[in-house]
């Protein structure tokens, strides 16, 4: 299982790949593929995901918000967007004021709670599949960035198990490095096609390491 002392480190990773200095309590767009609307430290997506359409209803049955200006408000989100918010300016308002509110961040934490989970699960699946070979801290941070973005592990699973993938051979040192987590997602038909991004990737880990506990930076 993933050690509960890099955490602190999984998190910091995650906001920073995500959202960089933006706040989590407000609506913000990928506007990639079927993203819909999307908000939390995990960004929980109101299209994809039916965890963070229930947790913007219940921020917005919170405010106060009349039923069906909640209904009118979830359905428009809960779509794919790839032009951006379907918001008119006083509903994008409302539901900004009412995610950055102190009972809507509470609301948003708890879903975030959930999604952390998520991610520990998958990682906890990828060090199954690597039996024997530890999975370095720092490369956990990648994974956890990756399954966040993608979803279940399925393929890196198989591949630290063993098997090649897009053409890459598994690892094969003492430990699963960093530097091997490198390599696979590089060889990603998403980086392959988004190299930039992956420089942000190495940023965002590189915020993670600094909080990692000392002997598991090394």
């Amino acid at each position: 299982m993933v050690d509960s002392t890099i955490f602190p480190a999984l998190r910091t990773a995650i906001k920073q790949n995500e959202l960089g200095t933006a706040s989590p309590y407000c609506l913000s767009y990928a506007r990639l593929g079927e993203s819909g609307a999307s908000f939390g430290i995990f960004q929980g997506d109101t299209n994809v995901n039916p965890l963070a359409r229930g947790a913007l209803t219940d921020v917005l049955n919170a405010a106060g918000i009349d039923d069906a200006t909640v209904a009118g408000i979830v359905a428009a989100v809960s779509k794919p967007l790839p032009t951006g918010c379907p918001l008119s300016p006083a509903d994008r308002a409302l539901t900004d004021g009412a995610l950055a509110a102190t009972f809507g961040q509470a609301i948003v934490d708890q879903m975030d709670d959930q999604l952390m989970q998520t991610v520990l699960n998958g990682i906890d699946s990828c060090i199954a599949a690597s039996g024997s070979r530890p999975i370095e801290p720092e490369a956990q941070l990648y994974m956890a960035l990756w399954i966040n973005m993608t979803g279940a592990p399925t393929t890196l699973a198989k591949w630290l198990g063993g098997t090649s993938e897009a053409g890459l051979a598994p690892p094969d040192g003492a430990t699963v490095s960093a530097a091997d987590l490198e390599s696979y997602l590089q060889a990603s038909s998403y980086f392959r096609e988004n190299p930039r991004n992956f420089a942000h990737m190495q940023a965002s880990v590189a915020a993670g390491v600094a909080l990692l506990p000392a002997a598991e930076a090394v």
